[in-house]
């Protein structure tokens, strides 16, 4: 689900292989994204709101035109179901999470994959950009969120939580902090 920018519409993604703008005041349907093969999982706006994006069951991501419901653009490349999708802060490429355990960035124009984030061990469900747009972060089922450089690939940190309530941060190189060191 995701509010546009004015907040006077919404966007709603579906097991019925939709997704759907609607009219916050009214609550009437505005639009439906129709293509898609299997559950609609993720959607989010552009930056500048003229079009949509949506993530499926069917490893897809698709572009969309807000003001006609057109398929402008499929991003194919994940190996099973896109669980997540973001778009840069300037919307000139998105972010893709997938159950196959990886991220891909893509440029928006062309619809070619950029770069692949890799290293989880477990489906990616969550994704987003940094309000700069240089970093990425990931969060998986295999509990831990990563910090990635957007330009470079470059893993900048995983974070990890442990179910008593603590967390750790570990770089690259082995250099962690955590709440579970207490001296004793």
């Amino acid at each position: 689900v995701a509010f546009s920018a004015d907040g006077r519409s919404i966007l709603t993604g579906s097991g019925d292989k939709t997704a759907r703008l609607w009219d916050l005041s009214s609550g009437r349907e505005i639009r439906r994204f129709e293509g898609h093969s299997d559950h609609v999982n993720s959607v989010a706006f552009s930056p500048d709101g003229r079009t949509v994006l949506t993530g499926s069951g069917d490893k897809t991501a698709r572009l969309w035109d807000l003001s006609s419901g057109r398929e402008i653009r499929r991003f194919e490349g994940h190996s099973d179901s896109v669980n997540s999708v973001a778009f840069s802060p300037n919307g000139r490429s998105i972010l893709t999470g997938s159950s196959d355990n990886t991220a891909l960035l893509w440029d928006v124009s062309s619809g070619r994959e950029i770069r692949r984030f890799a290293g989880h061990s477990g489906p990616v469900h969550s994704v987003a950009f940094s309000p700069d747009g240089r970093s990425v972060l990931t969060g998986s089922e295999d509990g831990t969120s990563k910090i990635w450089n957007s330009n470079t690939g470059r893993l900048l940190a995983t974070l990890a939580s442990f179910r008593g309530g603590g967390w750790a941060v570990v770089d690259p190189n082995g250099r962690f902090d955590t709440s579970e060191l207490d001296g004793d």
